[in-house]
């Protein structure tokens, strides 16, 4: 008798046939001749163009560093090689449902289970705002720039508008005084009885909620240290579209290289459920690369392709073995 396959696994599936067909649509679309030289070249130059991404992850590492209660801070190291190790697996899953669960069981040795989820979450959530803060500004200068073409500043508008109703809605539900799930929760029990709204996994959320709130709430110097952060990771970004083309001799301006990086950013939301983020990676590159008049935009796209594969194997090599044993003085 076949096993019937989780709702997961069958969104999985899914989202991998629909990456696979944009793949295979993305590679017919562009001229493989050109994309083959431009390759070549580089090459030798890709050991420096790799170096945004590396920067990128110490600079994500620290971010989620300060997220965590002063005296309850893993090392750096540590949460670095956790960090990649998660994301390394959820590379190859839907993204974020692997990867967040994985921090919290990898830090398990380290610090209460509590602690962790609510430093993911308290990262997640300020590195989102502020992405999206970056992404409306952005899309909103790329709708008035001379350098993008008149259909792509419709795309930009649409992607600015949208960015407005994300942050609104969010900051209109973060600025709310007390708690959200707790009370929630309480009140479904006092009306209902159902047990699971007084089980482990309620209390459990409802003191990662407590604490997030604390942290969000409590430190404003924290909270500044994130949005500087975030914004050095969307400038590495943006600095790894101008070295693509800058190594195979096509060289764009930096605002160039920042529309880029807003449109691609845009569209990696909706290539999240796909596996390794195949074809949605490629198009979304190419398109707007393409779009804009850009040559090179198979470059890009493959530059980027080797960059995520790169940390993502490191991620699997460094994924912290010793996390379920029991602690040794001195372990990273």
């Amino acid at each position: 008798m076949t096993a019937r396959r989780s709702i997961p696994q069958i969104i999985s599936l899914v989202a991998l046939l629909a990456g696979i067909a944009l793949f295979a649509a993305t590679m017919l679309s562009i001229d493989r001749r050109e994309t083959f030289a431009a390759a070549a070249r580089l090459g030798p130059a890709l050991p420096i163009v790799l170096l945004p991404g590396a920067a990128w992850h110490l600079v994500r590492t620290a971010g989620w560093f300060i997220c965590f209660p002063a005296g309850q801070r893993p090392t750096f190291w540590r949460l670095f090689r956790v960090r990649l190790a998660s994301d390394g697996v959820a590379y190859f899953t839907i993204r974020g449902v692997a990867s967040e669960p994985l921090r919290v069981l990898l830090l398990l040795d380290r610090v209460p289970a509590t602690v962790s989820a609510a430093a993911a979450v308290l990262e997640r959530t300020a590195m989102g705002i502020m992405s999206v803060t970056l992404v409306g500004g952005f899309a909103t200068i790329a709708m008035y720039s001379d350098v993008v073409p008149e259909g792509w500043q419709r795309v930009f508008r649409g992607i600015a508008i949208v960015a407005v109703v994300v942050l609104f809605l969010t900051l209109m539900f973060l600025t709310r005084t007390g708690r959200y799930l707790g009370p929630l929760f309480e009140r479904i029990h006092r009306r209902t009885g159902w047990r699971w709204t007084g089980g482990r996994v309620v209390h459990f959320l409802a003191d990662v909620e407590r604490l997030f709130l604390e942290l969000a709430r409590t430190d404003p110097h924290r909270l500044w240290g994130i949005v500087g952060l975030s914004m050095a990771a969307f400038a590495l970004m943006s600095l790894e579209v101008w070295l693509v083309f800058w190594a195979i001799g096509e060289p764009v301006d930096a605002l160039t290289g920042a529309f880029v990086e807003t449109f691609t950013r845009s569209a990696s939301v909706f290539g999240g459920a796909i596996p390794a983020n195949l074809g949605a990676l490629e198009a979304a590159n190419v398109a707007v690369a393409a779009g804009m008049g850009l040559t090179g935009a198979g470059s890009l796209a493959l530059a980027r392709r080797v960059r995520s594969l790169v940390w993502a194997a490191a991620g699997l090599a460094l994924f912290p073995r010793d996390a379920l044993r029991p602690r040794d003085n001195g372990a990273a």
